[in-house]
């Protein structure tokens, strides 16, 4: 079966990324390619075992966030802010630009570019970019703070174990701009921090108890503000950089423990033989093994 081609071509039978995918669905076509162009869309995707493929440069724009109003007339919230949304296991996205231009999180509150729910989902050579909560990773934390469930009203399936893979991609945000509870390898990806007044957090896992978190493997990162590796979301948070080059606008200290020190005993924060620039001073409840320090 030939891919489904979307395509800004007036002619073209879709025009619509959305329309395409409601198409592969009743076919089951497990191929989308899209041809070059902005596409102002807000995507949801609950298929299994479907490609997304980008031919040239494709950027899918949308600028939903948590402070708008949905169509209930209520504020949306974190997460019915995603640019694509994708709930379901095995799934492709290559080649795409993925952007939640709502503005800067301090001014419209948390605005996603990217969610998944699901399992062995791939990235690969995407370029991801918001400001706070740039990625959702799926499990949520079963409560919010005050007791209530957590939920997104987006989801439809429940996976237990939820797991993704990015590879060579670029993700930009600044407050907690990769975050979520599911087991998440990175590899070869370059992370940015975005420009803000105060510091940035490249993480937030919310890693559920006895479970494998966020691995960087060989990830170069960056900022134009100063940043920490990570906060926990949640108790028993998980994360590791590990062969990973940082700039030198990471933090001495590393990483925060989100004002919460009983954090400090169930987190487990790990850098692995990555490449420093100048000093760095972490606390005893951090493990960090090897690396290179350049003055």
């Amino acid at each position: 079966m030939k891919p489904i081609l979307v395509s800004k071509n007036k002619s073209s039978a879709f025009q619509s990324i959305q329309a395409a995918i409601n198409e592969a669905a009743s076919l089951k076509n497990h191929q989308i390619e899209i041809e070059a162009g902005t596409y102002f869309e807000n995507l949801k995707i609950y298929q299994d075992d479907l490609v997304i493929k980008g031919n040239g440069k494709v950027i899918i724009n949308g600028n939903l966030s948590a402070r708008k109003l949905g169509e209930n007339g209520k504020q949306r919230g974190t997460f019915q802010t995603a640019t694509v949304f994708m709930n379901g296991k095995g799934n492709c996205l290559e080649n795409l630009t993925i952007k939640n231009t709502a503005g800067d999180g301090d001014k419209v509150g948390q605005a996603v570019a990217l969610y998944l729910e699901g399992v062995a989902n791939t990235i690969h050579n995407c370029r991801i970019d918001s400001f706070q909560d740039t990625i959702c990773l799926g499990p949520l934390p079963e409560t919010n703070k005050d007791g209530s469930t957590m939920e997104s009203p987006w989801v439809k399936r429940i996976f237990e174990s939820q797991s993704a893979y990015f590879s060579q991609c670029q993700i930009q945000g600044t407050v907690d701009f990769i975050f979520g509870g599911a087991y998440t390898v990175f590899n070869k990806c370059h992370l940015h921090a975005k420009k803000r007044s105060k510091p940035n957090y490249l993480t937030a896992a919310s890693t559920p108890e006895g479970r494998r978190g966020f691995i960087f493997e060989k990830c170069q990162i960056t900022g134009e503000s100063p940043y920490y590796l990570g906060r926990p979301w949640r108790p028993f948070a998980k994360t590791c950089f590990k062969d990973c080059k940082f700039d030198s606008q990471l933090l001495k200290t590393g990483w925060h423990d989100w004002n919460k020190p009983e954090n400090q005993e169930t987190v487990c924060y790990e850098e692995i033989n990555c490449h420093y620039q100048g000093k760095i001073k972490r606390a005893k409840w951090l493990i960090q093994k090897g690396g290179t320090f350049h003055a």
